[in-house]
């Protein structure tokens, strides 16, 4: 039988009831397993008590593209600004052209 103290209950507490330690397979949801797999039980499950329900969307960029200009702004060589670039996921062209805008603002003002 389930004890559950529903008036002091959160997720940890219904996964250890549920005996779902070792039976993830079974007992989770495809996302959550794959979750659990990826990142482990503890942030898994506060990524669900945080987001559940919502859609969670992962840019295939990690960095905003004006963070990674400020850091290529700091090279004046052309190769090193497209080493940056790359790093960050962009092409030196769009990071210069970040740069430019940016330039094209600051005399406008």
């Amino acid at each position: 039988m389930i004890n559950i103290d529903l008036d002091n209950i959160n997720e940890e507490m219904i996964y250890e009831a549920f005996n779902v330690d070792g039976n993830e397979a079974e007992a989770l949801n495809d996302s959550y397993l794959e979750l659990f797999e990826l990142i482990g039980r503890d942030a898994m499950l506060k990524l669900f008590k945080y987001f559940r329900g919502d859609k969670i969307d992962c840019p295939m960029r990690l960095y905003r593209p004006e963070f990674i200009a400020d850091l290529a702004k700091q090279e004046t060589d052309r190769r090193k600004r497209a080493k940056i670039a790359r790093a960050g996921g962009y092409t030196v062209k769009f990071i210069e052209g970040v740069l430019s805008k940016r330039r094209k603002e600051n005399e406008a003002e």
